[in-house]
């Protein structure tokens, strides 16, 4: 554990790749230890799969959606802890206890949608969007350059993309791992998921409290986004396929998807469907994980985290977060009183 006689080091600096929950999480336990963090995020906006998005249907109709993650729960003291502060700050809402039949155990949501969350714990962080990273070199500290040619460093260098994408950017690196640890990483493999957000006229059908898991071989999940709250101006329907059909379907065009799910969902949607948009998630959920919270290679000052290292979703994202921020304090960036 870390020990309080020890100090940081001085000017210590760290840059996290991906600015989904993982790796602000990471940045936000570093930098409450004095540690400096960049985070870089190829996408428009933070958050990742914490994905929300707002569909506007003339001047008086606008759906808010959330496409991504739908909810989370809670298992771990742990995490508990970071949701009871966003509960104080109202960045998260108790949405109901169970879907169908009740069972008292809180699932919760954002209170605008779930990149609200993302954008809480990015306010105080040097965070950089539309910032896509094409290389990574070390040589005792890491050279990080992007897309649109700038370049960052620092000391220590966490990735939390899925990953295959971290793989993939550290073999165009050149940089090698281990040969067991490069061999655990490459089993790790996720389902895909193809959404579908549909704006509709009328009211659905879906019952209360607005989310339905469904057991058809097209559909897994089908949520009214203005039933949770977060669409008050639209009637705003999430539409999540299974990860066969999203598989079988992933190149088809949009017009065919949208057509094979809303007949599948048809008893549920109600209404006429007024516009729609189709987003695929090709890394959506982990099948298979890598054994430990997070990857911590101190040769190379590498760390590697994410929702595939030991647990899924929400909860394990974030556990995973933290287990590598606490991995840097720990182990990476402690100056020793010689």
């Amino acid at each position: 554990m870390f020990n309080r006689s020890d100090r940081l080091r001085k000017n210590s600096s760290c840059i996290v790749v991906g600015g989904g929950i993982t790796g602000l999480i990471t940045a936000t336990v570093l930098q409450r230890r004095g540690i400096k963090v960049t985070v870089l995020d190829k996408g428009k906006g933070i958050g990742g799969r914490l994905a929300t998005r707002r569909v506007r249907q003339g001047e008086s109709i606008e759906g808010v959606f959330d496409y991504g993650t739908q909810y989370f729960s809670v298992e771990q003291l742990q995490f508990q802890t970071w949701v009871n502060e966003w509960l104080q700050q109202g960045v998260v809402k108790q949405w109901c206890q169970g879907f169908g039949q009740a069972d008292g155990k809180p699932r919760y949501c954002g209170v605008n949608g779930t990149r609200g969350i993302a954008k809480y714990l990015a306010q105080n962080l040097d965070v950089h969007t539309s910032t896509r990273v094409v290389k990574v070199s070390y040589d005792n500290q890491w050279l990080v350059e992007t897309e649109n040619q700038q370049q960052y460093q620092g000391d220590v260098l966490v990735m939390t993309p899925p990953v295959p994408q971290s793989l993939a950017l550290l073999d165009a690196s050149k940089i090698v791992l281990p040969t067991k640890v490069r061999s655990s990483l490459e089993q790790v493999s996720y389902h895909s998921c193809i959404a579908v957000l549909a704006l509709l006229a009328q009211p659905s059908n879906i019952p209360a409290p607005g989310g339905i898991a469904c057991e058809d071989l097209a559909l897994v999940w089908l949520a009214d986004n203005y039933q949770k709250g977060i669409s008050p101006q639209g009637h705003a329907i999430t539409l999540h396929a299974t990860p066969k059909f999203s598989e079988t379907h992933w190149d088809s065009d949009d017009a065919e998807i949208a057509e094979q799910l809303f007949a599948a969902a048809s008893g549920y949607l109600g209404s006429p469907v007024i516009k729609y948009q189709i987003h695929r998630w090709r890394y959506s959920l982990p099948k298979t994980f890598y054994s430990q919270p997070c990857l911590t290679l101190s040769e190379l000052s590498l760390v590697m985290a994410g929702d595939a290292f030991v647990a899924p979703k929400i909860e394990g994202a974030v556990l995973s977060g933290i287990a590598a921020g606490e991995s840097i304090i720990n182990q990476q960036l402690v100056e020793k009183n010689y």
